[in-house]
């Protein structure tokens, strides 16, 4: 981290001190579990990709009710799971009463979770 003059007018009255920040850690302590608190009801978008595809604008302005977008992905291949539009974790889509619903079957390791966000 870089230090950052600060010029103050000697007659303002006002002093400038330098901020120094500690260290984070995950010990467990009470302190960071309430920190963590803070952000639980904090909702961010989810989403469960099944597939994708390219269309040039004239096959998109061609598709009506009953249209076919066929998508890069075989029915038996897992679907993923994106949290802010991070890849998280995979699994199958399943049907619950009369609604899709996804059962997770892969999380990614914390190192590929790290490196998704990178990208």
């Amino acid at each position: 981290m870089s230090d950052t003059n600060i010029d103050v007018q000697e007659d303002s009255g006002l002093t400038a001190q330098k901020v120094s920040f500690g260290e984070l850690s995950s010990d467990g302590n009470p302190e960071d579990r309430q920190n963590l608190d803070l952000l639980l009801d904090v909702t961010i978008p989810v989403t469960v990709e099944v597939g994708r595809t390219q269309m040039s604008l004239d096959e998109v302005l061609d598709l009506g009710p009953g249209s076919i977008v066929p998508l890069d992905k075989k029915a038996e291949e897992p679907v993923d799971l994106r949290v802010n539009g991070k890849l998280i974790a995979r699994g199958e889509v399943v049907m619950v009463d009369d609604c899709y619903g996804l059962r997770v079957t892969q999380i990614l390791a914390p190192s590929g979770r790290i490196e998704s966000l990178r990208t």
